[in-house]
């Protein structure tokens, strides 16, 4: 059965590229990951997500400063906002507080100060990764595949002895542990290099006026000013043009009281 464990592999507040605060869960170096990201983080957005490897990469912009998360994908992009919004509230009460202004903190300024805080966000977040939820399911499909498909060779298969059972647990383990960190080292490289794509996609959509997969708030609102730009002018040009239909009615029963332009001519 797998074991529980926290589903924030990372958080950060950032202004700009400058980070200083965050928190990394142990044995999950994603630092450089987050780092590259922040670098690229497109203008005009307030919140956008991707996933890349049952990860999901969450960002949340707030008065100049970046919230972002990587969480696993079975914690869901609905409880991911959640959490940067209490670390946003957390944030801005901490630099109210001791009278900080943001402007001027340097990198890793509240590293220690802030580390509380996350741990105290992160606590609840618990579960199974959704890797090994998926592992799971196909082991559980596969078990039944076989046993549907050829009971008599399974019971010939555990009754014949094989080399597996004379070999050494610890021959065994640390293949495993080899095996392991080749897959943490091949998904990082991955990661860094589909999330720098995202976000290069992301920041080319903006410009071209296209639309994206990913979830950001901020483009659906940039699309919005300039829906509604459109129909300021739009409203404009109608009200000038019934504005120029009233004017010549006006000046028609004018005309048309003085008999042309005698009320002129006796004046």
């Amino acid at each position: 059965m797998a074991m529980t464990t926290s589903l924030v592999y990372y958080a950060s507040v950032s202004r700009g590229s400058t980070v200083v605060a965050e928190h990394k869960k142990a044995r999950e170096d994603l630092a450089d990951v987050a780092m590259e990201c922040l670098e690229k983080v497109p203008a005009f957005h307030n919140q956008f997500t991707y996933t890349i490897k049952q990860r999901v990469f969450i960002f949340l912009m707030d008065k100049g400063f970046t919230y972002c998360a990587i969480v696993d994908e079975a914690l869901g992009k609905v409880k991911g906002f959640g959490f940067l919004e209490h670390v946003r509230d957390e944030f801005n009460l901490l630099l109210r507080s001791r009278g900080l202004d943001g402007a001027r903190l340097e990198r890793n300024a509240l590293v220690t100060d802030f580390a509380g805080v996350f741990k105290h966000l992160v606590k609840p977040l618990v579960g199974i990764p959704q890797k090994e939820v998926d592992l799971n399911d196909e082991h559980h499909s596969d078990s039944k595949d076989e046993t549907a498909l050829s009971p008599s060779a399974s019971r010939a298969e555990h009754s014949q002895p094989g080399p597996a059972a004379l070999t050494p647990n610890g021959h065994t383990k640390t293949d495993k542990k080899s095996t392991k960190h080749q897959q943490v080292v091949q998904v990082k490289e991955i990661m860094m290099t589909n999330s720098g794509k995202a976000l290069d996609k992301c920041q080319k959509l903006e410009g071209g006026g296209g639309s994206s997969d990913m979830d950001h708030g901020g483009n659906r609102k940039l699309k919005g000013r300039q829906v509604a730009s459109r129909m300021w002018w739009r409203n404009v040009k109608l009200v000038l043009i019934l504005d120029l239909v009233v004017c010549c009615l006006l000046f028609a029963i004018w005309l048309g009281i003085c008999k042309g332009f005698t009320c002129v001519k006796s004046s």
